[in-house]
């Protein structure tokens, strides 16, 4: 990956960027250095002042036993979600979606708890971001 590291913490901004800057269907991809792994979110607008960020975590081969640990993670913490279909490298796929609105401290704590709960991972990791489909800063 190209770009500064950052850390669990520092990652809040950048989820801040995208609901700010943002275009409808922008994105923000997280990924986990020296592991497969990542994160997306979008945003989207629906009406002038209708708009928010969500997750969509796939169930691909490498994400499989994430998503379903992700599934139990949200039913117990009764964390709202759903399941949609979508086509990902030409392969129809699940995704599980939450939508976390304008809450940008939520889906970053939402993320924290990915990283550390269900990839197993340490707070110290580092992680990449980029940004697309967004106005410059």
């Amino acid at each position: 990956m190209k770009g500064p590291a950052h850390t669990i913490d520092s990652i809040e901004k950048a989820i801040e960027d995208l609901l700010i800057r943002g275009y409808d269907g922008g994105f923000l991809i997280i990924d986990v250095s020296g592991t497969d792994y990542f994160i997306q979110l979008r945003k989207y607008i629906l009406a002038s002042g209708n708009y928010g960020i969500e997750l969509s975590f796939p169930k691909a081969k490498w994400s499989e036993f994430f998503f379903t640990a992700l599934v139990a993670y949200c039913d117990k913490a009764q964390i709202n979600y759903t399941i949609s279909k979508g086509d990902a490298s030409k392969e129809e796929l699940d995704f599980l979606d939450i939508d976390f609105g304008k809450e940008t401290h939520e889906a970053h704590n939402f993320i924290k708890n990915i990283i550390t709960e269900i990839f197993g991972l340490k707070r110290d990791v580092k992680l990449f971001v980029r940004l697309e489909n967004a106005a410059l800063a």
